[in-house]
């Protein structure tokens, strides 16, 4: 009977154990001077350069100033990759900042009309921005959405902003998970209603995004001194929560820690951060959320036999990684025998015929 042995390598891999992902209106609606010299935007920084996040949803970067961001980048977060062909109303616009690639970024709904959802007469006031984004250790790539629903509280607002949300949902059900439902994504933005608090006048907004067929699921970052999921207005009464991270099922079943961001409660202060900079800074606080990589499955072998001939090896994975399984008889050369092995449940599998006195086999898992 042939003698077998089983060497595992994983080659090329790159682990990413946890990825952190803050959205943020910086109020830049009517601002002037958007360059790294205005008090405002050093305020957002500094922030921004202690927080480190590896993906930023930004709203309300002012249209006529766009082109400073690059600046921006490159004064606070140099390296990471900036994208900002969001569609503006005029004034203002979302943009999306990542420390990993940026393969694709695209508008969506920009001046749809929100008619078939149940407010006539009106479009889609912004847009739905989307970046996807090549993430270390994942076999799927990320995608980051950030919208920025209607403001105010009048009944054709919380009308028009209802519509949006369910242009929205139709968009994730009926567009984006027909051919990326395996995917990591997650939509953040300045949603201007409270779900907890909302006015007289809401239709609902937030529970037309956050439901089975869409897949996201509602969170609630607090902060870890006071307690409460406030996060407008720092400028004035802080005492409605208007911006969220809702995340589909791979990254809401990964969270690790949440948090609504406040500089004016830090005790002592940390270096290179000033007290007021939240409220220096925009009258909304950035909202973080940190998640665990739902692909960084540690490798486990379950099984390993041979019968007649034919050996079986199988692992622990996760859905969608590929693997390729080689073959050696001396550890120097080796030769694949399955290439582009892709994982379809949570176990994989490999079967193969002994061609040789003494084998040896290893897997490789693709990044």
């Amino acid at each position: 009977m042939p003698r077998l042995g089983f060497c595992l390598l994983l080659i090329g891999v790159v682990r990413l154990q946890a990825l952190s992902l803050l959205t943020y209106n910086v109020a830049g609606n009517g601002t002037t001077d958007w360059s790294t010299n205005s008090p405002q935007v050093q305020a957002i920084g500094r922030q921004m350069t202690f927080l480190r996040p590896d993906v930023i949803a930004f709203n309300e970067i002012p249209f006529t100033n766009t082109w400073q961001m690059a600046n921006f980048v490159t004064a606070y977060l140099p390296g990471y990759f900036l994208v900002t062909n969001s569609a503006t109303d005029g004034f203002i616009r979302s943009a999306i900042v990542s420390r990993y690639p940026i393969t694709r970024s695209k508008s969506w709904l920009h001046s749809a009309d929100l008619a078939p959802f149940g407010h006539t007469n009106a479009d889609f006031t912004r847009d739905l921005f989307e970046a996807e984004i090549d993430v270390p250790g994942s076999s799927q790539h990320l995608h980051v959405f950030v919208t920025h629903l209607k403001a105010l509280a009048d009944a054709a607002s919380s009308g028009r902003r209802a519509a949006e949300a369910s242009a929205i949902s139709n968009f994730f059900v009926n567009g984006f998970l027909t051919t990326n439902g395996n995917r990591p994504y997650v939509l953040a933005g300045d949603l201007n209603e409270d779900v907890a608090r909302p006015p007289s006048s809401s239709r609902g907004p937030i529970q037309r995004l956050v439901n089975t067929a869409t897949g996201l699921q509602l969170t609630t970052p607090t902060n870890p001194i006071t307690g409460r999921e406030f996060t407008y207005s720092i400028r004035g009464s802080l005492n409605s929560r208007l911006d969220y991270i809702l995340p589909g099922a791979a990254l809401a079943s990964n969270i690790v820690s949440s948090q609504v961001f406040r500089t004016d409660l830090l005790a002592p202060m940390p270096p290179g951060l000033q007290a007021l900079d939240d409220e220096a800074a925009s009258d909304h606080l950035p909202v973080l959320m940190v998640f665990n990589n739902p692909y960084d499955v540690p490798f486990r072998l379950t099984s390993f036999a041979l019968s007649n001939g034919v050996a079986r090896l199988a692992w622990q994975s996760a859905f969608q990684r590929q693997y390729r399984v080689e073959a050696s008889s001396n550890f120097v050369a080796w030769a694949p025998l399955v290439t582009n092995l892709t994982a379809t449940t949570t176990n994989v599998s490999w079967t193969g015929a002994v061609s040789a006195p003494l084998q040896f086999f290893r897997v490789h898992r693709t990044p």
